[in-house]
């Protein structure tokens, strides 16, 4: 298994062993099962989400002396399952805030962009890996920190970004960690959305991961087609007086910025790592009937 897979498959053990119906006496045998594979991931300068960082803290090597007990003792364990089942719970409840707390200022973000430019041009890619060249979280936060670092400099295809966003997940089965991305360019400027949406994604692909990404191009004319089609197309060329489109774009952004996916969290980060970030805004103190 590749770390992301073996992240999940910890997860999905450590829920089995807080239900209530778990037979405490099976844990010692069903934690040794993933030991090995858990072993060569572990990394002590990493952050965990509790239900994993609770399973590397039972591992023969890293627990602590006074917690033995729960192999032993019907009492301790259930008092464990209790304090690791509210603690999971404050963990998601806690997520779940974050990502609220990230829809107001980039409402306020994209509102200022579409009150000073007549035309935006939404470019939307999802960079990720194939799961048989899936690197661990160290690489892809090396990779992320290359991506921004071109989107900063405004380096080749972002020469003519104006603003952006991202939100960094791990899927809740396989797919393992990937970078949601949206590039905004002036629309008076730039055209051709497809083209911007390809040229990130093998930018990703060929010079940021060398070969081992892979990335889906959401402005391809038939993933845009399905959206025209239901009314809800919010991304490519957005025109000011275009309503529709506007609200529609509005809906693209919030859903970058919440994610109704609860399980889609990263499960493992570094210290200081967003999960979710966006340009600075330049407007905002600025009014636009001045500007």
């Amino acid at each position: 298994m590749n770390e992301p897979q073996t992240l999940l498959a910890i997860e999905n053990l450590m829920k089995v062993v807080i239900k209530k119906t778990y037979h405490w006496q099976d844990l010692e045998y069903d934690l040794s099962e993933l030991r090995n594979d858990a072993k060569l991931i572990y990394d002590s300068n990493r952050m965990y989400s509790p239900l994993i960082q609770a399973y590397f803290d039972l591992l023969p090597e890293l627990i602590r002396k006074e917690d033995k007990a729960i192999f032993s003792s019907h009492l301790v364990f259930k008092q464990f399952q209790i304090e690791l089942r509210k603690e999971q719970s404050s963990f998601l409840d806690s997520a779940k805030k974050k990502r609220e707390r990230n829809w107001e200022p980039f409402r306020k973000y994209f509102k200022d962009m579409v009150s000073h430019h007549c035309k935006l041009l939404l470019v939307r890619v999802d960079l990720n890996y194939p799961s048989e060249t899936h690197p661990g979280v160290t690489k892809f936060n090396e990779h992320i920190r290359l991506l921004l670092k071109r989107i900063h400099d405004k380096d080749t295809i972002f020469e003519g970004q104006i603003g952006y966003a991202y939100r960094l997940e791990q899927g809740g089965k396989s797919r393992g960690y990937h970078c949601h991305l949206l590039v905004i360019y002036n629309g008076s400027l730039q055209f051709n959305d497809n083209y911007y949406g390809h040229e990130i994604g093998r930018l990703w692909k060929e010079k940021i991961t060398k070969g081992s990404g892979g990335f889906f191009n959401c402005n391809q004319a038939s993933n845009k087609q399905r959206y025209r089609n239901k009314g809800t197309l919010g991304i490519g060329m957005i025109k000011r007086c275009n309503e529709k489109s506007v609200d529609n774009a509005f809906e693209v952004i919030r859903y970058l910025a919440m994610s109704e996916k609860a399980d889609q969290y990263m499960r493992v980060c570094w210290k200081g790592m967003n999960q979710f970030n966006m340009a600075q805004n330049p407007w905002k103190d600025i009014d636009p009937k001045k500007s």
